[in-house]
């Protein structure tokens, strides 16, 4: 079960030849367009790569831009029993368009509004979950604190998954971020980690130091905390063992959608029955093959044999 706040990326592609006459800025000649799953979107994008189904909780607008959010996790095989939205007529569908011209971001336009769910809306998830979590073995909290994940709402969903058995795992966001009791793992990055504990991480000590402290202020099975091109820190309350797993990646082309890739990859096989470590190690090696694609990209189970294979942490014909 995948639950939060879901984007619609558009992308346009061209190439820019000239100076506009009316300001100093380039002219982009569009040549092809793409609109994707983003946000918690792109979370259940990496889920199905996988061949793992989700069930879709998020929010919407009554538009254009809501139908193809619709049709697209359609197109991930996500049922349509599955896809349980609440649909606002007073708020649009996130849809965030990334101009790129020969291959490098020339601007982002955003088009948003923030607003916290309102009581009854909240009451209307939580039954969403209650109704749907019998068929789940985790839940991911895809938080991009757009509006969807209220601390009323983590609070609740926390507590019905711990009741029911139900792995749930956390991609935080700092304005909730201690708010994320009792769960199986929380997977910020070294920044979102700093600043949620008001200082900057950087040495290997202070990032083990960051992960106690985030241990335990929230009490969860282990805390992730992601380091960009110094790979991943894994700690595991039970047994307090860190694990210090270096980056795979060959080439760092594009970081979007790189922490999705971590917890969707993480959940789907934390949820299959590998240890917290071999999920990390699986975890890292799908981060390492999408910073090498352009855009929120997804990889599916024979890139990931393939990369650990080059890693030499899995043996051919296993």
């Amino acid at each position: 079960m995948v639950v939060g706040d879901l984007i619609l990326d558009e992308y346009l592609f061209g190439s820019v030849d000239r100076i506009s006459p009316e300001a100093p800025v380039p002219v982009v000649w569009v040549r092809k367009e793409k609109q994707t799953l983003g946000g918690s979107g792109n979370v259940v994008k990496n889920l199905s790569a996988f061949s793992s189904p989700s069930i879709v909780l998020g929010r919407c607008g009554a538009d254009k831009a809501g139908e193809t959010l619709k049709s697209l996790l359609l197109s991930e095989k996500v049922s349509q029993e599955d896809i349980q939205l609440l649909e606002s007529k007073g708020i649009p569908t996130i849809l965030k368009t990334r101009i790129i011209a020969s291959q490098q971001q020339v601007c982002r336009v955003d088009r948003e509004e923030i607003i916290p769910l309102t009581q009854e809306e909240e009451d209307q998830v939580i039954s969403q979950v209650k109704q749907k979590i019998g068929e789940s073995k985790a839940i991911i909290l895809s938080d991009y604190d757009k509006g969807y994940l209220t601390l009323r709402l983590i609070s609740e969903i926390i507590k019905l998954a711990v009741q029911n058995h139900v792995i749930v795992t956390v991609d935080p966001q700092v304005s909730h971020f201690f708010q994320y009791k009792e769960i199986d793992i929380m997977t910020p990055n070294h920044h979102e980690a700093g600043k949620a504990l008001g200082r900057k991480l950087s040495s290997e000590k202070e990032i083990e130091d960051a992960c106690l402290e985030i241990a335990e202020k929230t009490n969860p099975k282990a805390v992730m905390i992601t380091r960009g091109d110094k790979g991943m820190t894994v700690y595991e309350t039970k047994s307090k063992q860190f694990y210090h797993i270096p980056t795979v990646a060959k080439e760092v082309f594009d970081v979007t959608g790189a922490g999705d890739t971590v917890i969707s990859a993480y959940t789907a096989f934390l949820a299959a029955g590998m240890s917290i470590y071999e999920s990390s190690l699986i975890a890292n090696a799908s981060a390492g093959v999408v910073v090498g694609k352009l855009g929120a990209a997804t990889l599916d189970t024979n890139e990931i044999e393939e990369s650990l294979l080059q890693l030499g942490l899995l043996e051919k014909g296993l």
